[in-house]
């Protein structure tokens, strides 16, 4: 994290650093007029100057022009705004995806890591799914062929039982696989927005060199848990050692969360977050030493404008006068914002992007939209082709996300929403078709175990479930609440249909 900061920190606005030359100039110049030899250098003759003038006892102290200069010197920076980080536009989610391939092969039975290799491996991504919250993670086992546990949820509860069942036992074939299970994740990966991060939990790679894995993984990011004894073993990938802990799952997190916003903003076209802001409290700091004998008087000034006049009652939603001075109202708003006030924020940005996005954040999806009708700009028009599919005026937003890809053919999140609104607006015209030839839709009936009737079926269906059917994001949840089976009973079951079947088609890698 640190590493990542550094070598990404630079200015937004570094011109702002010419105003230290004067500010140098004028302290150079404060500080000459301090020297007796300069103050008498008139008046006395050179030769008798050092002996006609006393020099005081040098004590601590502070001088003031030292404290000015710094302040100065602080907010010059501040205003030059240091950056290191990006941050994503409003609209997209802040959680990178995970896909973790956990090695379920033989040597996880070690013992050498307490309760064994496979038990601290699960131990950490229970931990991991804590520490991640609602974020998007998906499961998937290897040994010497990869299987897909879980597909990516943003539920861990499902994640953990599953989790919990893996052992040894239930792998059809021995050995390691880990570039099968990395390309398993990279195409669970695939459809999504931004690229994401595979974390292989493994105390081995089973002799798979770096490159290989590297283009397994695609676009995502590579990163390794080693469940190993400190100072044991090899690893040629970018790696975690296993801790008794949680450095180590707060490592792993911040690794993905760094991956995630700065290699992927660039292809959205995050800008750069204004970190300046973190020297306003050494400013403050300094500025508290003004607090002394005989200037106190100087800050009671201030404390008049803080104090509204009477009869002038602020409420919630009104500006303060004393912010004005200071704020514009879009830097009123940002902070009402990043505080959540999303209403107050709406009424007081002036820029029509932000107040079309808070409004949205507030749910006032009519006020967004004749908000971001003002913006003539991509990320305008699909702004507003959200607020329009919001108002469930589908045909406009449709209208609005194709004029979108026209112009970007690669934006994906146009191509997932338009492909949601044309779903959404096709059941909204058969709904009012069977509406309009007076054709009310037929009642389900639905059984304890969650069976379907249809009283007009005259006879059976058979239906024949294929590998790709087990593979299907929430397949595994489904199968769990309506067969009475156990986990581990269920994916030894899964497993041995899928090696039965041949590779899965992901896991196109050859076992070793």
């Amino acid at each position: 994290m640190l590493e990542h900061a550094v070598a990404n920190f630079h200015l937004l606005r570094p011109w702002w650093l010419a105003a230290l030359i004067p500010v140098a100039l004028i302290l150079f110049v404060l500080l000459s007029r301090e020297r007796n030899e300069l103050q008498w250098a008139g008046a006395i003759a050179p030769n008798l100057l050092k002996y006609m003038t006393v020099t005081p006892e040098q004590r601590w102290h502070i001088r003031p022009a030292w404290l000015v200069a710094s302040i100065l010197a602080l907010a010059i920076v501040a205003l030059s705004g240091p950056s290191w980080r990006r941050e994503l536009p409003p609209f997209v989610e802040d959680k990178a995806p995970l896909m973790i391939a956990l090695d379920v092969s033989a040597s996880m039975g070690g013992t050498d890591i307490a309760p064994s290799r496979l038990g601290r491996g699960q131990q950490k991504i229970r931990d991991l799914l804590t520490a991640r919250g609602n974020a998007r993670t998906g499961l998937i086992a290897f040994a010497g062929s990869a299987h897909l546990v879980m597909a990516l949820t943003d539920d861990r509860r499902v994640i953990e039982p599953f989790l919990a069942a893996l052992n040894p036992g239930l792998m059809p074939l021995p050995g390691k696989a880990p570039v099968a299970a990395v390309e398993l994740a990279a195409k669970a990966l695939a459809d999504e927005l931004f690229a994401g991060t595979i974390l292989i939990v493994s105390d081995d790679l089973g002799g798979a060199g770096a490159a290989e894995l590297r283009r397994a993984a695609g676009r995502n990011e590579l990163l390794m848990l080693s469940i190993l004894p400190a100072g044991k073993g090899d690893i040629p990938i970018e790696s975690v050692g296993v801790t008794i802990d949680t450095s180590d799952v707060q490592a792993i997190s911040r690794r993905i969360d760094t991956h995630f916003q700065s290699a992927e903003a660039e292809k959205i076209g995050a800008r750069w977050r204004d970190e300046g802001y973190w020297l306003l409290l050494p400013i403050a700091l300094l500025s508290l030493l003004w607090f002394r004998r005989g200037v106190a008087v100087q800050w009671a000034f201030l404390l008049v404008l803080l104090v509204p006049a009477p009869g002038q009652a602020q409420t919630a939603d009104a500006p303060s006068p004393f912010a004005d001075l200071w704020l514009t109202p879009d830097q009123q708003g940002q902070i009402a914002f990043d505080r959540g006030n999303y209403h107050r924020a709406a009424n007081l940005f002036t820029d029509p992007m932000w107040r079309g996005i808070a409004a949205y954040r507030a749910y006032d999806f009519i006020a967004a939209r004749d908000s971001f009708r003002k913006v003539d700009t991509i990320e305008g028009r699909f702004a507003l082709a959200n607020a329009e599919a919001q108002n469930r005026d589908y045909e406009k937003a449709m209208k609005l996300y194709q004029e979108v890809l026209a112009q970007q053919p690669d934006n994906a999140a146009a191509k997932t929403n338009l492909a949601i609104v044309r779903a959404a607006y096709e059941a909204a015209e058969a709904k009012r078709r069977k509406e309009e030839q007076g054709e009310p839709d037929q009642p389900s009936y639905k059984t304890p175990d969650g069976m379907k009737l249809d009283k007009q079926q005259k006879g059976g269906k058979r239906i024949k479930v294929t590998q790709q059917d087990l593979m299907t994001p929430g397949a595994a949840e489904v199968w769990m609440r309506e067969v009475q089976t156990t986990p581990a009973d269920f994916l030894k079951l899964k497993f041995a249909i899928q090696a039965n079947s041949g590779p899965p088609p992901a896991a196109t890698g050859t076992p070793k």
